[in-house]
């Protein structure tokens, strides 16, 4: 047995690229214990997947508010100290802190 021998061969056939939905529904009908995908379902069992389609509830997400985003910059330990006595007396978070403080200064020019 030579190296060549255990060299990785490739695949024989390309998998076939499905859409999401249907690698759901196809989970679905094997969580039922209907083991074959929708691609082998007959056409009369197209009620039986629109039935399901009906039952799953489309998650959405809470919309955030536009603009804000993560920026990373460097304090002193001094004034992250002083942001976080602010921070304590105001009741408001750092990050609020300094976006006002922003604002403050851009409207101050």
């Amino acid at each position: 047995m030579s190296l060549l021998n255990l060299k990785k061969s490739k695949p024989l056939a390309k998998p076939a690229l499905r859409s999401v939905d249907a690698f759901i529904d196809d989970a679905i009908l094997y969580a039922q214990g209907k083991h074959d995908s929708i691609s082998a379902v007959p056409d009369n069992a197209n009620s039986q997947i629109s039935e399901l389609d009906n039952r799953v509830v489309p998650l959405r997400k809470p919309k955030q508010a536009k603009g804000m985003r993560h920026a990373t910059f460097t304090l002193t330990p001094e004034c992250i100290d002083k942001l976080t006595v602010l921070s304590d007396e105001t009741g408001s978070s750092r990050s609020a802190l300094i976006r006002q403080w922003i604002q403050e200064s851009y409207k101050r020019r």
